[in-house]
This record gives C-alpha cells, sequence and structure tokens, in this order.
C-alpha cells in the first residue's frame, strides 16, 4: 500500500474497497489513515498508529466477518472438493541391509484420479491392468488398494458413510514386483479422499516426536512405513517403528527421517516379467516374508546393524564407493535368492563385476536393484560413456541368459528400467474446485490449482 501511494498519490480503482471481508476493512483503514497523514509509514508516527489500528481490525475481522465462497474461516475445515488427481512415485525399500527401515522413491509414476459420482466405479489402465481387481460393492468395500484406503481417509475425516466415487488407476509403477505398488495404491488413496472430503493433517509438532499424521496412517494399512514414508515425502527415508514398551508414552507408531540423495545417482532396475512376478499369487510381499527365519544368529545380526549404518552414512557422505559394501545382507537376500529367486545373486555379482556401486533385491522382489552414478544434468544429452547404467544394463542382461534354460523360461523374460530417485512425493496436480484463489496461485503443468 505505501509504495503505491508513494508512486501514484491514490490507491488505484482496482483496490476499491468492499465491506464484506476483513482485507478489505484493513485497505479501507490504511487508506484512510495515509490520505489523513500524507506521509509514508516511515516518515509519519500518526501512519504508524493507524497501520496497527488496521491490523488490529484484520486480526479481528479475520475470525468474524463472512469470507468469499473458496475461503474458510479461522479453524474450519478446508471445502470439500469434487474431483482431485494424485502422482505418486514408485519406491525402492531394504536397499540391502536396512530391512523393514530404508526406502527410496524413484521417478516412475502412477496418476490416481478420484471423483465424486452417483455410484462406485473403478477403472484401470497401464501396468497390470488385467491382474488388478476392479469388484466394488454399493458401499464402496472392494479389495481394490485405492478403494481400501479412500474409505479409512474419509473415515478419518468424518465423512461417513463413504460417498460413491470413480476411480480411475493410471499405472506406470510395476505391479507385484517390489517397486512399491502396493504402498502408491495406500498414499494415493489416502491423499485422494483427505482433499476430497477438505481434511488436512499434521506433518510437524511443537516439540517432541512430529504426528505425521498420514505416514500413521499409511502404515497401518501397509504394515511397515519403508515403501509408504518415500512415497510421501520423496528422497531416501529411514523409518522407525516404536516398541510399546521401551517408548512408553509415545502416541505415534511410526516415525520418518531424510537421508540424502547423493548427486549424480542412477539407478538399473531389472523387473522380471508378469509371469514370474504373479506365479506366487498377487500378495507376493505376504509369502517372502514367510520365507524368513523366526530367529536370526546374533552375527547376521550384527552385520546388518553395521552395514545399515555404513549405507545411511554413504548417502550423507555422498561416498558411492561404499555402497558396494553397505547393500549386503544375511536376513533376507540369501534365503529368498536360495528359494524364491534363482536370478538374483547371479545378476547382482554381474552389476557388481561391471561397475556399479551396489546392487539388492528391491523390497520383496524379484526385482533387482543396481546402483550406478555418472548422471549429470539431462542425460539423454550426455555421452553414454560418461554415465555407468548400459553396461551395468548389459552385464546383468548376459547374467539371467546364462541361467539354466528352466529359469530362463521363467525368468528371462523381464524389462530394464534405468530411472533417477526423485526428492518428490506424492502430490496433487489437479482439484476441482481448485484450490488457488486472486491472493495465490498453486501452478502445475497441467495449469492451477
Amino acid at each position: 500500500f505505501r509504495s503505491l501511494k508513494h508512486r501514484s498519490g491514490a490507491f488505484p480503482s482496482s483496490l476499491a474497497p468492499c465491506q464484506h471481508s476483513a482485507f478489505c476493512q484493513l485497505s479501507m483503514t490504511m487508506h484512510a489513515a495515509m490520505q489523513e497523514s500524507s506521509a509514508t509509514a516511515d516518515d509519519h508516527p500518526a501512519a504508524m498508529e493507524a497501520m496497527g489500528e488496521a491490523k488490529r481490525v484484520l486480526d479481528t475481522a479475520a475470525c468474524h466477518e463472512p469470507l468469499p465462497k473458496k475461503r474458510k474461516a479461522c479453524n474450519t475445515a478446508l471445502e470439500q472438493r469434487r474431483k482431485v488427481v494424485v502422482r505418486v512415485p514408485g519406491t525402492t525399500a531394504n536397499l540391502g541391509p536396512g530391512f523393514d527401515a530404508v526406502g527410496m522413491a524413484v521417478d516412475i509414476w502412477n496418476e490416481i484420479s478420484v471423483e465424486r459420482a452417483s455410484t462406485f466405479r473403478i477403472t484401470t489402465e497401464g501396468e497390470g491392468a488385467s491382474r488388478i481387481p476392479t469388484e466394488v460393492a454399493s458401499d464402496g468395500s472392494s479389495p481394490h488398494m485405492v478403494m481400501k484406503a479412500l474409505k479409512i481417509a474419509f473415515e478419518y475425516a468424518g465423512e461417513v458413510p463413504m460417498p460413491p466415487v470413480h476411480v480411475h488407476c493410471r499405472n506406470l509403477v510395476p505391479v507385484c514386483s517390489g517397486f512399491g505398488s502396493s504402498s502408491a495404491a495406500i498414499v494415493g488413496g489416502l491423499i485422494a479422499g483427505l482433499v476430497l472430503s477438505g481434511k488436512e493433517l499434521r506433518v510437524r509438532g511443537e516439540g517432541g516426536i512430529d504426528p505425521e499424521e498420514l505416514l500413521q496412517l499409511a502404515n497401518k494399512i501397509e504394515g511397515h512405513p519403508d515403501n509408504v514414508a518415500p512415497a510421501i515425502y520423496g528422497g531416501i527415508q529411514l523409518s522407525l517403528v516404536f516398541d510399546r514398551e521401551l517408548d512408553a508414552g509415545i502416541r505415534q507408531e511410526v516415525m520418518s527421517r531424510r537421508v540424502p540423495i547423493p548427486a549424480g545417482m542412477r539407478l538399473v532396475a531389472y523387473v522380471p516379467g508378469e509371469k514370474a512376478r504373479f506365479g506366487g499369487g498377487s500378495d507376493k510381499t505376504a509369502g517372502m516374508r514367510n520365507l524368513l527365519q523366526p530367529m536370526i544368529n546374533r552375527s547376521d545380526a550384527v552385520f546388518n546393524i553395521q552395514r545399515t549404518a555404513l549405507l545411511v552414512d554413504a548417502f550423507h557422505r555422498g561416498d558411492l564407493q561404499a555402497l558396494r559394501h553397505a547393500t549386503k545382507d544375511k536376513l533376507h537376500q540369501p534365503i529368498r535368492g536360495e528359494k524364491a529367486y534363482p536370478h538374483l545373486n547371479a545378476m547382482m555379482d554381474a552389476a557388481l563385476e561391471s561397475g556399479a556401486h551396489g546392487a539388492y533385491l528391491s523390497g520383496a522382489g524379484p526385482t533387482v536393484m543396481c546402483i550406478c552414478s555418472g548422471a549429470s544434468g539431462d542425460i539423454f544429452a550426455q555421452k553414454s560413456e560418461e554415465r555407468q547404467e548400459r553396461a551395468v544394463t548389459e552385464a546383468m542382461r548376459k547374467a539371467v541368459k546364462a541361467l539354466p534354460a528352466e529359469q530362463v523360461k521363467a525368468w528371462g523374460k523381464g524389462d530394464f528400467y534405468i530411472v533417477s530417485p526423485t526428492e518428490k512425493g506424492a502430490h496433487v496436480t489437479f482439484a476441482e474446485p481448485p484450490f488457488s484463489t486472486g491472493l495465490e496461485t498453486f501452478g502445475s503443468l497441467d495449469g492451477p490449482l
């Protein structure tokens, strides 16, 4: 206001005050003060006093005066929405020794569109479209993970019963592969339901352990936080599950911490074909957990503790060379390679021999993930020999083709993904009504939100 008055001597007509908002009361009070003082606030004590009075008007009126339809009064919920589109990244978990503790978001995305409708309906395109169940009952009950998460979100927001919605999923994240497709569905469904219902959740607290409400909800559905944390926040996330006895008094079940992504890091992932991935059923994670021993040797526990500490330290330091040792594991990879994934060890060994910094089983598998480096800026404009991923990919391809014929038939018909970690987690790309008002704009490539 001061700069406008100082330059022109009067307020422009576009700021002509109305009598129905606290903002306009502020403008009227300040306008009158400036006209009376004929000076800037820096030059005249009367103007300073008037501006203080204007602030008191704003503070009082902001909580009592009627506001425009798209702006809610103080301490009230956001408005409900008709439609929302959410994008969620794929994730890779464990990173070797960090079982149920470390996860990383990768630059492969699922898009979930949810719109209020007269009846429930689910449609899917892309990865796993023919294998993902789309049945939904009249009350919204469904085996579809997005619909399960939506129902929990609406209940948490107090919108019960759940309103009928049309859900459309565009999937790029490979399904049943160890790439976090279930976590993407859970996080996407929760965010969509919260946005539609107008419910905001707390992330940070004023002291002690942060509430991280969305992470708590997602963990209750998934059962472990190592995938849902990076799906929500992006980047590399270190997760912890609280113990009721040792952590008495903590209301939260889990917490997370961000670990920095080293510059230039790239990932090579081998994802076996759908026949191999779905051979053990759609609930592969439970089957892979059942392979693990209920008791472990102390030496194996110490090994993984040491390697997980080195893993986190290597990321903090940007020491990719240390990942060759930091991604080793004794708790889950050996037994899974022996009992379920004959391609695992051969492909990891080939990747390390060809120059990869680290190699590990992604999540519960069967995806084999390798950490490479050398990327700088846009990788399609960079000379390929400056990076490692092509040589690593070729070595892994030869290794899987060298397996016995029966194993090649089952595990050799997969795809290689060369991707980067992403610092960005789940986010809204479209909302109706939009979040933007005349006072602020939240933009995306698809237009303002």
